[in-house]
């Protein structure tokens, strides 16, 4: 091989393992984040107090809702509205109730931690507090050193919600009953959730907002006025608290039906306890023609939608002790 042509094959190779390297590199640092990420959303310590964490309000075993029509801060000032669950979150543009500006999950994730309405973990103006108890932990240390390497392992609220990002974007429920029948082409195990199914995608109409796969349109839309009860505590107009806009009074986005049986209460103010309550409440126009039989078998349909692998998956669960990814 000419000199020429060996320098050139020697600089080749030298490229690609550093292309190598940089991917190995760059897949370390995603684990730990996704890991880092975990142990972040099960950390009280991300609260005022050290009584709230992520995970008090998004229970793994509810779908991540808590059960609750809506539930208090760390210091116990009141909900404003009823926890939505996480499945699929990282793949919705609307990422609350009622916010449509927000840049993606790592943004979101501190509304919570330092928001004020209303106050949930409490931190405003005590956000200084977190990389001090967070870097109190060598586990924590070693891990935003690995996943944040090109931020030298920088503890602060930016490099804390990316972490938060990127374990909620690993939230992947599509392995429900419905997903394992679509996928086989199979019908599914009753007659009742074969009807629901076909009244969900026909005649019902829910499928015009709760569209598949996720079940959600990932688009607001006017509702009923919360009920009197939550009204007394918060004036909550949706949408359009955040744009300014009178059109936008009373929008809220469309929540998701995956886990639905298990997320309950419904609604933005957890205003109906069942999914048949959940049903009647809403527009009368599309929903009048609707019987309580045809209700029955729609509520059958959406039990399909339960996936048990989600809220079982011990790569979602609160970590052990053992620093490891």
């Amino acid at each position: 091989m000419r000199p020429i042509f060996r320098f050139i094959f020697l600089i080749s190779l030298f490229i690609a393992e550093l292309y190598a390297q940089s991917a190995e590199n760059d897949n370390e640092a995603l684990k730990a984040k996704i890991e880092l990420g975990r142990r972040l959303f099960y950390d009280a310590d991300l609260s005022i107090n050290g009584t709230m964490s992520c995970a008090t309000c998004h229970e793994q075993k509810n779908g991540f809702t808590d059960g609750n029509k809506v539930h208090p801060g760390a210091l116990n000032d009141p909900g404003k509205r009823n926890v939505p669950g996480l499945a699929n979150v990282g793949m919705y543009k609307n990422l609350t109730w009622a916010h449509d500006h927000l840049s993606g999950l790592a943004e979101q994730s501190l509304m919570p931690i330092r928001g004020t309405d209303p106050v949930e973990m409490g931190m405003h103006g005590y956000e200084n507090e977190i990389p001090k108890r967070l870097s109190q932990n060598e586990c924590y240390k070693k891990l935003f050193s690995t996943a944040f390497s090109k931020e030298k392992g920088l503890i602060n609220l930016d490099t804390v919600s990316r972490a938060l990002e990127s374990f909620e974007k690993t939230l992947i429920s599509d392995n429900a009953l419905y997903d394992q029948k679509m996928k086989s082409r199979q019908p599914l195990p009753t007659q009742e959730a074969e009807d629901g199914k076909k009244l969900f995608f026909g005649a019902a109409k829910c499928n015009s907002c709760h569209s598949a796969p996720l079940f959600s349109d990932d688009d607001f839309h006017q509702v009923q006025p919360q009920n009197q009860v939550s009204a007394m505590q918060f004036k909550d107009n949706g949408l359009s608290d955040v744009s300014g806009k009178p059109k936008d009074k009373n929008f809220f986005r469309t929540p998701s039906l995956r886990n639905a049986a298990i997320t309950s209460p419904y609604w933005h103010d957890g205003s109906a306890q069942t999914l048949s309550e959940a049903i009647r409440k809403h527009d009368l126009k599309i929903n009048q023609s609707l019987s309580d039989e045809d209700i029955h078998k729609i509520v059958a349909f959406i039990d399909t939608l339960t996936d048990v692998s989600f809220v079982n998956n011990p790569q979602y669960a609160k970590p052990s002790k053992e620093c490891s990814y």
